[in-house]
């Protein structure tokens, strides 16, 4: 067969799959290896300052027509992935320029398929790295492709550009490494809580953002979906530090509980839509979960109740509040999706809120009865308002149910109830003394 056939075959078979798959690219950035924190005197902080898309064009074309896009914007997904590897990094994603140690800059360059040896994304992201001051401290260009040859379902090119994405991250780490870009940091630095800046709320790092060092018992088949989501598409209050809390919850997992970072998927914001619940509580779980596996769900965001029915919804990120049936997530869906799966011990965490002061309420608790493995813990009854605690930067419930995980880093078994336990006395005691409020968390089911 002649090169022209081969290359007749391939364009026939992209024009099928076109034909035949979901109207977009789904590309996510999906880490399968722990990464390893830069080895500096001070944990640097970083504000991503521009994330742009200059590619112009469709990742995929013929002759000069879009013939697929992307689902989310590259800068949407490149932000994401960005604000995730400086975490696993071990660096600060700040709010605020005056607060960062440095300034990212990045550029989605090239996004394209290439399908004349198989189906091949190739990506290139310009990144650069500077001071507030203005001071170049580093910039390069990484480019990345992923071959797949093996199918040609319309899913391929989303796993292509996936596995193209997750490999260009993990290169951000070793190459910072190597120039040692954060070396010249100070190593006495005022206190992050202390630092303030006018019109600007202050940097908070409470003693819980601080992993302890001891090494994990691993936990080959435990999974979670951890989701936070402090800004959403609608015109709703922030759920202020339900992002910043999704993020070092699943670094608690990786860090302190063991769970294998391939094993955790993290939403934050505009990644956690409906589609986006639907599609991990409904597919994911369960082509992974077996017998002897644990789950783990821990949701940070609003939650709100049908005022028709009573049924309560976690509102995802393109949520709204007055189209519940049709945009929100029922609570009673995620109890049933988590109740299917075959699991020993499935535990669901939400600190949720919906208030129109911005602070946490979780959604009203429902009737129904629980599968036999399902624990659920959630910030306060249904009827109360669960607060977010400025002073550490946390959800109230969050902070303190992970100060209980700290407290027993390095056990061979930790304990959800002694967390929850502990959590719950001190979270009652906070929210009267400052709030002048009841709050008291509530445990459903079994577990420990």
């Amino acid at each position: 067969m002649d090169n022209k056939s081969v290359t007749l075959g391939w364009v026939a078979l992209v024009v099928l799959s076109i034909a035949c798959a979901p109207p977009g690219i789904v590309m996510r950035y999906a880490p399968t290896v722990s990464a390893v924190p830069l080895d500096v005197a001070t944990r640097p902080k970083v504000f991503l300052e521009r994330v742009e898309d200059r590619t112009g064009d469709a990742p995929l074309s013929f002759g000069g027509r879009a013939a697929w896009r992307f689902v989310t914007p590259p800068a949407a997904i490149l932000r994401q992935a960005l604000a995730l590897e400086l975490e696993r990094l071990d660096i600060d994603v700040v709010q605020h320029r005056a607060q960062a140690d440095a300034l990212l800059r990045a550029v989605w360059v090239r996004g394209v398929i290439r399908t004349e040896a198989g189906f091949v994304a190739d990506i290139a992201i310009a990144l650069s790295l500077r001071t507030p001051e203005g001071a170049d401290l580093w910039e390069n260009t990484i480019l990345a492709s992923s071959s797949r040859q093996d199918s040609i379902r319309g899913d391929v090119w989303s796993r292509a550009f996936s596995e193209a994405l997750t490999s260009a991250m993990s290169q951000i780490g070793p190459l910072w490494e190597s120039r040692r870009v954060f070396a010249a940091l100070p190593e006495t630095r005022a206190p992050a809580a202390s630092i303030k800046t006018p019109g600007l709320p202050a940097l908070i790092r409470s003693d819980v953002d601080e992993l302890p060092g001891a090494a994990p018992v691993k936990r080959a088949k435990a999974y979670a979906i951890v989701i936070g989501i402090r800004a959403y598409r609608q015109e709703l209050p922030e759920a202020d530090f339900a992002d910043a809390d999704a993020r070092l919850f699943s670094r608690y997992l990786t860090r302190v509980l063991g769970f294998d970072e391939a094993n955790v998927v993290t939403l934050t914001n505009e990644q956690a839509a409906k589609s986006d619940l639907e599609e991990y509580f409904e597919s994911w779980l369960a082509d992974r979960v077996e017998a002897d596996s644990e789950v783990l769900v821990y949701f940070s965001g609003h939650g709100a109740s049908d005022p028709a029915t009573g049924e309560a919804f976690l509102v995802p990120y393109d949520g709204d509040p007055a189209s519940l049936d049709k945009t929100g997530y029922s609570v009673k869906k995620v109890y049933a999706e988590l109740g299917k799966l075959p699991a020993r011990k499935v535990t669901l965490i939400m600190d949720s809120c919906f208030s129109g002061a911005g602070g946490r309420s979780v959604p009203a608790a429902t009737p129904e009865a629980l599968s036999e493995r399902l624990t659920v813990l959630s910030a306060s009854a249904g009827d109360r308002i669960g607060h977010r605690y400025h002073f550490k930067g946390h959800g109230l419930f969050t902070y303190f149910l992970l100060k209980g995980i700290k407290a027993q880093a390095g056990a061979v078994e930790i304990s959800w109830r002694r967390a929850f336990d502990s959590a719950a006395a001190q979270v009652a005691n906070i929210a009267r003394r400052e709030y002048s409020a009841d709050q008291a968390p509530q445990w459903r089911g079994p577990g420990r």
